[in-house]
Order: structure tokens, then C-alpha cells, then sequence
């Protein structure tokens, strides 16, 4: 049996979504799950990377708090089976594990976001075990650009050089799955440490922007990295890859151990036979390939392999051997780190995250946010705003409201499950609808989004339900009204766009002088405009398809439901035209914010 090193399991997302983190039940069959002990033992996994994840709904601190716990699960999952699994920093760490039958277990962390922005979070996850750092995750960060999100950087900006460089200095691997090609040749240029690729594969033979192009699959070979081939169906067939980009109807084509084998042999051809290895991406995807559908079949694929003419040398080098040997060439540097033996880190990788000074001096445009359900909190519009130079202040009702909008040169309004007067579930609406009235009058600029625009349309005189009306679930095609193509706000989505979530219908009646601006099939009064600065929306900017993957199927179906899955790929295929949009919105109402703050400086 070869000995497998994988390097990208999600178990520990998937204990936390299944089973409340608990660790106890692994030794044992896990329904529902690709992994657990017997499994790992039948497939002969000698080592496994374990990918911390957090899901980006989760911003800020937020997401470092959520790493600490998933680099908790991993060390709870050690502690409570130690005949079976071995915490393991090192390639000698490994290798003992591995000579007395238990499963190396070390630590990757799968997202630059989950550092929030500071290189001391960075060292701190590395003493607690964390031995590769993927540069992004989905979605292009503040210093990295993802492979499957809007590039906004051209690769890596200088704080992004600088990450590379902390995590050569402390040993831990550079990882490029995820990334645009561009941050992979900006990382290789800058890294002085051979970088690991813990679950792609090739572009040549599937065009998913996930994979790897030739010239930096060569890159890496020559540059003494591993590139850890993925058993994800839409990687490796370019055929999947079509049927889940057309929404994913009828039957999906078949993808197979061949078909993985085919992306290592290319890998082998380009990169070198010294650069492949094996990131399955367990319990991180859905589907698995035809004979791969659990740890237990790594086996199955190097049969394949040694039918195609590899050598059981080769094969062990697939298996574990060119993985600890990209480890081993960190070793040193980590282990001096954890000593405090390793030369000094750079300025740079000392400044503070949190700069007490600037943000004493800010002087930024201020937007209030209003926060209904903690759940709802701002992200994307929040990033997007602080992009124009707009501070973004987020307050959840529950905390208490400002008691006015002075100081504030814009008011957004989130959403929360409520009814715009259900005040006995949430006592702050009162104030809110305060600050809403308050806004109107004053012509400041307003985003009501959801609960916010059904808040607006009722204190500005409009009918709102006392129940939710008509809805439409999924990917939501708003059409602009002459008024909308014309409006700073709305003119972005041309004749119409997508809104990804669930629109329920709420306002029966414009207030008087209101301009409406959008609507859909089932909902009339989509987007409107009260003055030239307030506007309410009963859809939601913030959603984009990969929020769509939490959903569940309704408890209580309604006519016209559709499965949950069907309505994530069709997202999915409308996801960039809705970022679009929903950017263009958010940037307008931007430009309106920071007009006004010039209005009262000017004042």
C-alpha cells in the first residue's frame, strides 16, 4: 500500500456545520461525510492536511475567531484519538507518525481574509501549528487577487509581497490554489521557499479558472514546489465544467479515476514527476469522481497509475514523497521561528492591523449602518463603500441607535425578518424609524435594504403589509424603470439584473412623490426614491450565489418552490452580472455620500 500525505481535507467545517464540532464520533462510520478514521486507515493515509476554513459570511475578527476554533477542532481531534492520529509541525513529525501506524495530522489555513489584515495573526496561527497559508479563498482580498472573483490588484499588492515574505521567514508554505494566475507569478517571483498547490488541477485539460496554467505549472516544478492534484468533478472534466456553468439540469457527465489520472500525468509532463501530489478536497465539495467517493479509495487511483506504467518509486513520490519534501525545505525556518531563532521579520510585517492613531484621525465621510439580525451584518456593500473612502460604522439594533444622524453623511438600513412596526420583537425599531424620518427630511443619503426600505416607504406615508406578500426565490431579474436607467443609484443595471435571495413583497403603495426605479415579475415596487438621496430596495445587494450554498429546502413549501440546488446554479451562471450591478448600485450610492459630506463641509 502507498502511503498518501493529502493536502486539503474539510472535515473540520463539516464536523462544525454536521455535528457542533464534536470529535468523538469519527472513529467510527460518518454518515453523510467523505471522511473519518476507518476510512482514512482503508485508504492508507499515512498524513492528512486540515484545511481551517471559514466561510466568508464572516468578516473582520470574526473570521479570525472562527480559524481559532477550527484550529481547535484539529487539536481536539488528536487529543481524543491519540492511538489513531499524531499532531504533526514537520516532515520528521510525519515521518514518526507514520512509522508507528497513526495519521500525521498538520494544519493548513485556506484563506489570506482569515488574517485580517495583520501579519501578528499570521505568526500567531503558525505557533499554534498552521503550516501552509492559501493566499485567498474565492474571493479577492485587500492584498491578493482570487481566481474566481473580480481582480482588482494585477496579482499581489506590496502587503501581499509582504505576506510572502513573513511566510518564507517563518516556514510556512506559500499555497497558490485559488489564486489568479497573476498573484501565482507575482508570489513565485517574490517566495525564496518552494510553494505547495494543496487542491487544483490542470487548466490544459478543464477550463475551470480553479486549475493551474502550464506556465506556472512549470514555474512551480522548477521552482522545486507541489502541485496536489483535486478529485473535484467540475476541475477535472471539461464537460462537468459546462453542465454546472449552464445550471446543472439533467443528468451531470460522468467523471472518473481515469479522469484524475489524466490531470496528474499532465502535471508530471509539464511540471515534473518531483512536483505532483495528492488534495483530494474531501468534505469540501459535494461530489466526488466515479470509485472516489471517500478516503478510503486513494488505493484505486495509483492501480490506475502503475496500468498506465508508473513506477512504485513514482508512485510513492505522488503519494507522500514530493510533499515532505517541499515541507522539509520549510522545516528549518520554522522550527528557528518557534525558537526564537529566525531572523528578524521586516518592518513592514510589524505595523498594526489596527492603527488606534489613524482611526483617531479619521476624517472620512461616516456611513451608519444599521444592523436588524446579527446574521445580516454588511459585507460586500461594506467593503465596496470603504473602497470609495467611506467609513463604514455598523450598530445591531440590539446594542442600541444612535440618537441622531449628526456626523453621519449616510444611513444604511439592513434587513432582519422583521416588520417595519413589530416592536415588540425588536424595541429599537422606534429609533430606527426615527432616524429614517429624520433622514427623509434632511435629503441624507439612505440605503433601506430590505426591513429598511419597507421602514422608509411606512414612516414616509406609503402602505406596507402587515404579512409578506408575493415572493420570488433565487436569482431575481429587477428591471429598471426609465427613471432607474437614469437614477446615480440604479442606472448600473441597465434595462434590468440579477438579485440573487429571497424577495418577499412587502410594499403595496409607493408614499406620495416617490420615484419608483425598478421592479420584477412579482414585485411591483422593487427600488424607489423619496427626495434625491433616499432610496428603499426590497431587494438585497449584499447576496451573492455563494450565500445560496447555506440555504435549505423550505419547511413549509409554497406553489411555484424550486429546489435549493437548481437555484444555486442558476446563480452561479447570473453571479458576475449580479456583482456588477450590485456594485455599480453601491458606488453610486457612494458618490451621494460623498457629495453630501462635501455639501456640509462646504457649509
Amino acid at each position: 500500500m502507498i502511503p498518501v500525505i493529502d493536502g486539503h481535507n474539510d472535515l473540520a467545517w463539516a464536523r462544525r456545520e454536521a455535528n457542533g464540532y464534536d470529535v468523538s464520533a469519527v472513529d467510527g462510520p460518518c454518515p453523510g461525510l467523505h471522511t473519518d478514521l476507518p476510512r482514512l486507515t482503508a485508504g492508507g493515509v499515512g498524513g492528512q492536511f486540515w484545511s481551517v476554513w471559514v466561510d466568508p459570511v464572516l468578516e473582520g475578527a470574526e473570521q479570525v475567531t472562527a480559524t481559532l476554533e477550527q484550529i481547535d477542532f484539529v487539536h481536539r481531534l488528536v487529543d481524543a484519538h491519540p492511538e489513531r492520529l499524531r499532531f504533526a509541525r514537520t516532515a520528521s513529525d510525519v515521518r514518526a507518525a507514520m512509522a508507528e501506524g497513526r495519521i500525521a495530522s498538520l494544519i493548513g489555513i485556506e484563506g489570506g481574509d482569515q488574517l485580517n489584515g495583520s501579519l501578528a495573526v499570521l505568526r500567531q496561527f503558525a505557533r499554534l501549528g498552521a503550516r501552509y497559508l492559501t493566499l485567498t479563498w474565492s474571493r479577492t482580498t485587500d492584498w491578493a487577487d482570487s481566481a474566481t472573483d473580480e481582480a482588482r490588484h494585477g496579482g499581489l499588492t506590496d502587503f501581499g509581497r509582504e505576506v510572502v515574505r513573513e511566510l518564507n521567514r517563518i516556514g510556512v508554505l506559500v499555497d497558490l490554489s485559488h489564486v489568479a494566475p497573476t498573484t501565482m507569478r507575482d508570489a513565485l517571483a517574490v517566495t525564496t521557499r518552494p510553494v505547495i498547490v494543496s487542491h487544483s488541477c490542470a487548466l490544459a485539460l478543464c477550463d475551470h479558472p480553479r486549475n493551474v496554467p502550464d506556465d506556472e505549472l512549470a514555474a512551480i516544478g522548477a521552482g522545486g514546489g507541489v502541485v496536489m492534484v483535486a478529485f473535484v468533478p467540475s476541475f477535472l472534466s471539461q464537460a462537468r465544467a459546462e453542465w454546472v456553468r449552464a445550471g446543472e439540469h439533467g443528468e451531470p457527465p460522468a467523471v472518473g479515476i481515469a479522469d484524475v489520472a489524466d490531470h496528474i500525468e499532465h502535471v508530471r509532463r509539464v511540471a515534473g514527476v518531483h512536483a505532483v501530489g495528492l488534495g483530494a478536497d474531501y468534505d469540501g465539495t459535494d461530489a466526488m469522481p466515479a470509485g472516489l467517493g471517500d478516503v478510503s479509495h486513494y488505493q484505486e487511483l495509483f492501480d490506475e497509475l502503475r496500468a498506465r506504467g508508473w513506477s512504485e518509486q513514482d508512485l510513492a513520490a505522488l503519494g507522500h514523497g514530493n510533499v515532505l519534501r517541499v515541507l522539509e525545505a520549510s522545516d528549518a525556518d520554522h522550527l528557528a521561528f518557534l525558537a526564537g531563532d529566525a531572523p528578524a521579520p521586516r518592518p513592514a510585517a510589524l505595523v498594526p492591523a489596527v492603527d488606534t492613531t489613524e482611526r483617531t484621525a479619521d476624517e472620512r465621510p461616516r456611513v451608519l449602518v444599521v444592523v436588524n439580525a446579527k446574521e445580516s451584518a454588511p459585507r460586500r456593500l461594506g467593503v465596496w463603500l470603504e473602497e470609495q473612502g467611506i467609513a463604514v460604522e455598523p450598530v445591531l439594533g440590539t446594542d442600541g441607535l444612535p440618537e441622531s444622524l449628526d456626523g453621519y453623511a449616510g444611513l444604511v438600513m439592513l434587513g432582519g425578518g422583521l416588520m417595519p412596526d413589530d416592536d415588540d420583537r425588536a424595541p429599537w425599531l422606534a429609533r430606527e424609524r426615527e432616524l429614517a424620518a429624520a433622514a427623509i427630511r434632511a435629503d441624507v443619503p439612505t440605503l433601506g435594504i430590505c426591513l429598511g426600505g419597507q421602514i422608509i416607504a411606512h414612516v414616509a406615508g406609503g402602505e406596507v403589509r402587515a404579512a409578506f406578500g408575493p415572493k420570488e426565490r433565487g436569482a431575481t431579474m429587477i428591471a429598471a424603470s426609465e427613471a432607474g436607467r437614469a437614477d446615480p443609484v440604479i442606472r448600473g443595471f441597465g434595462d434590468a439584473a440579477p438579485m440573487i435571495e429571497n424577495h418577499q413583497d412587502m410594499i403595496t403603495e409607493l408614499p406620495a412623490g416617490a420615484v419608483l426605479l425598478g421592479s420584477s415579475d412579482a414585485v411591483a415596487n422593487q427600488a424607489f426614491r423619496i427626495g434625491e438621496r433616499v432610496y428603499g430596495l426590497q431587494f438585497h445587494p449584499e447576496v451573492s450565489a455563494d450565500d445560496l450554498e447555506r440555504w435549505t429546502e423550505p419547511t413549509t413549501p409554497a406553489p411555484g418552490d424550486r429546489p435549493v440546488a437548481e437555484l444555486v446554479a442558476e446563480a452561479r451562471a447570473l453571479d458576475e452580472q449580479n456583482t456588477r450591478a450590485s456594485r455599480a448600485l453601491v458606488a453610486g450610492f457612494g458618490e451621494h455620500v460623498l457629495a453630501f459630506a462635501a455639501e456640509g463641509a462646504r457649509r
